[in-house]
């Protein structure tokens, strides 16, 4: 006997809130050139967007406090009650986590601490139900913390989903990064075609995610798609075909053509390989659609970019902001055209592109009314 289908509803950010070198709350700003450098432990400085007005180091304090005061500031302006909290899941989305504030105990073989700690303290700061879940598939854990949220409010095992997203400053990360040569020394030049590399970042990011629209600007999640193509330990399949598999996927969810694709967001971490992979796959069958990134204003915050750059979205659509374009491109050779400065009201249906270590991709489609 086949099981009854039940059909998904679509689910809307009915608050957000950020902190990222593009600033924290509703005083944001975009530029290319506000990263400042750290050191690696052979006393080379790298660039690095740190969080505005936060003092790079690796304190419990300093995490614990930047996720307090993000996830509480969204929560606010959602407006939840101390009932609907209790009805409330947390899903966090990271790479590193807090491994750079754990201190290494040589008695104990195992020193680390749980993936869920982070979670668990946020349930435990906000009172919300005991549901709270870490998702942990480097670039993309955001991403699919987005889309887990979704799959949680169509089965009624929440009324409201805290969805976080947080990448800390990490030495262990910047090293790793630093000894694969792929930190860029001039900037994030997403989709240039002089790129040579990322910069790292990091950031903080909340949404409030809700199967309701409390007002009729809130941006609404219609499709998604995920998976993993075991091409390689570094990336997805430079053809792009993975990606051009997992963007289908959220076309299909949305019941949308790829023509109805009117923007996208890409992932753009400026690295050779990646972009030219994204570029691949768009130019298979969404060839009209203009691009725009994030990164060259935040950096490449790892796990967290998934839900930071939906709240950026959602930050310059309720402020009615145009889209911001980085300064490159008015000299740099590109490799496919960027969004016109133009609000997000502008566009209706937009895709965002993101895509992980060992190539695990994943896509979102939002609907901006």
């Amino acid at each position: 006997m086949n099981a009854k289908k039940v059909k998904t509803l679509p689910s809307y950010i009915i608050a957000s809130d950020s902190w990222s070198a593009c600033g924290r709350g509703n005083e944001l700003h975009f530029s290319t050139t506000q990263f400042q450098t750290v050191k690696t432990a052979e006393q080379i400085d790298v660039p690095f967007f740190a969080m505005q007005d936060l003092p790079v180091d690796t304190s419990e304090k300093r995490i614990l406090s930047s996720l307090s005061s993000v996830v509480g500031n969204a929560v606010k302006k959602a407006g939840l009650t101390a009932e609907q909290l209790a009805n409330t899941a947390i899903i966090l989305g990271s790479t590193s986590l807090d491994v750079s504030a754990v201190e290494a105990k040589p008695e104990q073989t195992i020193w680390l601490t749980n993936t869920d700690r982070l979670s668990g303290y946020l349930k435990q700061q906000f009172a919300t139900s005991d549901l709270h879940l870490t998702i942990n598939t480097a670039c993309t854990a955001g991403t699919n913390a987005v889309i887990l949220a979704d799959q949680l409010l169509n089965q009624n095992k929440a009324q409201y989903v805290i969805v976080v997203g947080c990448e800390f400053y990490n030495p262990l990360t910047v090293e790793g990064f630093y000894s694969l040569d792929l930190q860029s020394s001039q900037g994030l030049r997403t989709f240039s075609e002089s790129r040579s590399g990322l910069v790292l970042g990091e950031g903080v990011a909340a949404l409030v995610m809700a199967k309701h629209t409390t007002s009729p600007s809130q941006l609404k999640l219609i499709g998604y798609g995920s998976g993993c193509d075991h091409y390689s330990l570094t990336m997805t399949q430079e053809s792009g075909v993975h990606i051009q598999a997992i963007i289908e996927m959220a076309l299909k969810k949305a019941n949308l053509d790829a023509k109805q694709i009117d923007l996208i967001k890409v992932h753009g971490t400026a690295t050779l390989n990646n972009d030219q992979a994204e570029l691949n796959a768009f130019n298979q069958w969404l060839e009209h659609a203009p691009i725009f990134a994030f990164k060259p204003f935040t950096g490449h915050t790892l796990g967290a970019c998934g839900v930071l750059e939906l709240a950026l979205m959602d930050y310059l659509h309720q402020q009615q902001l145009v889209i911001p374009r980085p300064e490159y491109l008015n000299t740099d050779a590109i490799l496919r055209p960027f969004s016109d400065a133009k609000p997000l009201s502008s566009y209706q249906h937009i895709l965002l592109n993101h895509c992980g270590f060992g190539g695990n991709n994943a896509a979102l489609i939002v609907e901006v009314a």
